[in-house]
């Protein structure tokens, strides 16, 4: 089956078509002006799997097209009426120009937005000049999925009287779209969805084609989601099964325009409560309310939310540490769900000594485990004990008690909380769970010498822990 894919170009070519618009040297011919020009501004959306309704279409347009060398403005046009549409997904524009290399310009869904240059307030009209374009920023109180605003911007070579060129239109926004789900450990508890928080959303963003400068002063902000109705999480599902969600299908769909942190190197990148975008999943776990925290990133590791991406959220809420099972995949726009694929589950546990072969600890003697989670990618392990009272796991001293797939191994360590008593029989299951699910890393017919030819005692997925003297 052919894939289709949404795409937003500009082409150049002669074609002659009427518009309802207001524009500078339509109809006229002036001298100088030798080369037929025409421009077709399209918006195709084949099948739609990861558009919201309006996202694929124009309300309003503005284009122009300058001479490159001298910054002259040959042709604009303002479409603000696509009569007897609302919206429209195609342009096209017959004009004259000169010969020279040209700079054309296109910025869609302009209409009702805030625009400065240089500080001051701009107005979009025919007789914008280029370093104002090139100055552009804009500023947006909310967020319409119908109304999102595009730039496109090309340079070309007039190499002869009939010339095609392109430029790709980028949308200024990202979208995070936010599955919201309970881990398998909670199947039996109540879990409430209250509300999500989206902090460091951009309210300002340049208006330059493919820039990730950010703008100076106050331009972040909170966006809280609340349910219109109170409603009770479901547990996460497979791989398959969420694979296949739509957007619409999400429990709530942020935009926010770029927020780049400015990182060069990964390794050293790091969250920042003032300007980083991450997220507040606000539940109630059988009435008691907790609080979860995710921390959004892209595709090579930095603190960002990018322009012209769909980040695909799958948050699970765990068990009530404060932690919260964040898988992001960062998509194009025109990616399409077939597309959308998940390496199998892949990992390497491994006890190291007496304490985490047996299931027995003390005081001066730990239970230690290596844990190597190499797919799929962008997953989150998280380490834990259901009685964290009598024990604890460790979190200094080069142990961990969660992580990311990687190549190389965690070391997690677990120890008495409390000094050994007699007659007190003191007990803890400790099971890893990958993105909200309890992992078999203790799998039947292991060649162990406990139940089921297992490694070590208790279940599959649940490691048996005991103090001892």
């Amino acid at each position: 089956m052919q894939k289709y894919k949404i795409a937003r170009i500009i082409l150049l070519f002669a074609v002659s078509v009427q518009m309802l618009s207001c524009s500078k040297t339509a109809g006229d011919d002036p001298a100088g002006m030798d080369a037929s020009l025409a421009l077709s501004l399209l918006t195709r959306n084949g099948n739609g799997d990861l558009a919201l309704a309006g996202e694929d279409e124009f309300t309003s347009l503005a284009v122009y097209i300058f001479n490159h060398d001298n910054g002259d403005l040959e042709f604009s046009e303002l479409v603000t009426d696509f009569t007897p549409e609302s919206a429209a997904n195609s342009y096209v524009r017959s004009v004259r120009v000169t010969k020279d290399k040209k700079a054309i310009y296109a910025v869609a869904n302009y209409a009702g937005k805030n625009f400065t240059a240089n500080g001051q307030a701009v107005t979009i009209d025919e007789n914008t000049p280029k370093s104002t374009l090139d100055a552009l920023e804009i500023v947006s109180s909310s967020f319409s999925a119908d109304d999102i605003a595009m730039i496109g911007k090309t340079a070309t070579t007039m190499s002869g009287t009939a010339v095609n060129a392109s430029v790709e239109m980028e949308r200024l926004v990202g979208r995070v779209d936010m599955h919201v789900f309970k881990s398998a450990e909670l199947t039996d508890d109540l879990v409430e969805l209250t509300s999500i928080e989206f902090r460091n959303q951009v309210v300002r963003s340049n208006v330059q084609y493919q820039s990730k400068a950010m703008p100076g002063g106050d331009i972040r902000r909170t966006e809280t989601y609340t349910p219109a109705a109170a409603g009770y999480l479901d547990v996460v599902p497979d791989d398959a099964d969420y694979a296949a969600l739509k957007p619409s299908d999400a429990e709530k769909s942020f935009y926010s325009y770029q927020n780049i942190s400015g990182e060069e190197d990964p390794s050293g990148a790091a969250p920042d409560d003032a300007s980083t975008p991450y997220l507040l999943v606000n539940v109630k776990v059988n009435g008691a309310p907790v609080t979860y925290r995710g921390d959004l990133k892209n595709t090579a590791g930095f603190y960002d939310l990018e322009r012209n991406r769909i980040y695909r959220v799958k948050a699970v809420v765990g068990a009530p540490n404060d932690l919260l099972f964040l898988r992001v995949d960062v998509l194009k726009w025109d990616t399409e769900l077939s597309s959308i694929t998940y390496d199998e589950l892949a990992f390497a546990f491994s006890g190291v000594d007496y304490g985490a072969n047996y299931g027995q600890v003390s005081q001066s003697a730990p239970a230690t485990y290596d844990f190597k989670l190499t797919a799929p990618d962008g997953a989150v392990w998280a380490a834990n004990l259901t009685n964290g009272h009598d024990f604890k796991l460790l979190s200094e001293g080069g142990y961990v008690s969660q992580g990311i797939t990687r190549a190389d191994s965690y070391s997690v360590r677990i120890v008495p909380a409390k000094s050994f008593t007699p007659n007190v029989e003191r007990e803890t299951q400790f099971y890893i769970s990958i993105d909200g699910k309890k992992a078999k890393i203790n799998p039947d017919n292991a060649g162990g010498s406990f139940a089921e030819g297992r490694k070590y005692p208790g279940t599959e997925t649940d490691i048996l822990i005991k103090q001892i003297q």
